[in-house]
Formats: C-alpha cells, structure tokens, sequence
C-alpha cells in the first residue's frame, strides 16, 4: 500500500533578496510547478502525495486566508503523513521539519527512498 506523502519545498522564493514583484510571482508559480511535478512521480510509484502549495487554491477562493491559515492547514497534513520528501530548502521547509521531527515521521530527500 501506498504512503501519504507530504511534499515539502520552497515556495516563496529566495529571502532576503531584492526582488522584483513580478520575479517574486514568477518565483512562487515555478515553485509550485516544481512542487507539483515532485508529486505526480510520487503519485506514479503508487503513493499519496500531498502537496501544500495547492492550497493556494482555497485561499483564493476564500479571499480572506492570512498566512497562518495557509501554515495551519499543511502542518494539519503533515501530522497525518506517513513521510515528508524534501525537494529543496527554505525556513518553511525548516518549520515543517522540525514538526516532522518531533513527530517521528521519517524524511527523505530522494524519492527513491521513500
């Protein structure tokens, strides 16, 4: 049977940069991309993965979602993930590993390990 796994990786970009707003967007949509990508070659070995850049998708729709309901609602799925797979770093990512640690919930930076 498959794993959940949560799909952990950079989205806003580099910080502490300074950014255009337009590179700033164009960052963050090339990190969903990438995100989403990561995720459906998890998919194509039988797994579950879940992907926290998509929830994106209900704060637009909500139009009143601040940054800590986008946080709240993946470090819900991230206590009920059987793995977290790290495709690359951010403070984020650092918050979500901690959770993961704390959690003992294994983690990976290689699909091939999962």
């Amino acid at each position: 049977m498959g794993k959940r796994v949560f799909i952990a990786g950079a989205l806003s970009g580099k910080e502490n940069t300074n950014r255009t707003p337009s590179k700033v967007v164009v960052d963050y949509l090339t990190n969903v991309h990438n995100m989403v990508s990561v995720a459906s070659e998890v998919r194509n070995l039988g797994h579950y993965p879940f992907i926290p850049a998509l929830d994106l998708l209900c704060g637009i729709i909500s139009g009143v979602w601040n940054e800590d309901d986008y946080r709240g609602m993946s470090l819900g799925f991230l206590e009920v993930c059987d793995c977290v797979l790290v495709i690359s770093a951010s403070s984020g990512v650092k918050r979500e590993l901690e959770v993961a640690s704390q959690l003992g919930i294994p983690i990976y930076y290689s699909i091939e390990d999962i």
